[in-house]
C-alpha cells in the first residue's frame, strides 16, 4: 500500500480500474453514470506520455527495421 493511501482509497480505486470496472458495474458496486462522471473528472495527461517505441544503443527496437531479413 502506498504511503498515505488508506484501505478505503485502495478499494475505491479498484472499482474504477479499467480492467475490472465492467465486473463492478454488473455486480452493482458502481453505476455506469458514476463511472462516466469519474472519467470526465480525470486530468488529461496525454502530454506526459511517451509515444513510439524506445530505441537502444544496440540498434532499432524492431529487428526487421534494420533492413536485414532473417529468411
Amino acid at each position: 500500500m502506498a504511503h498515505g493511501e488508506s484501505k478505503v482509497d485502495t478499494k475505491a480505486a479498484r472499482l474504477y480500474d479499467k480492467r475490472t470496472v465492467e465486473r463492478s458495474i454488473k455486480k452493482g458496486l458502481l453505476s455506469r453514470k458514476d463511472y462516466d462522471k469519474h472519467l470526465k473528472a480525470l486530468d488529461d495527461v496525454a502530454d506526459k506520455g511517451v509515444f513510439g517505441s524506445p530505441e537502444t544503443d544496440d540498434g532499432p527496437a524492431d529487428p526487421a527495421a534494420d533492413g536485414e531479413n532473417a529468411s
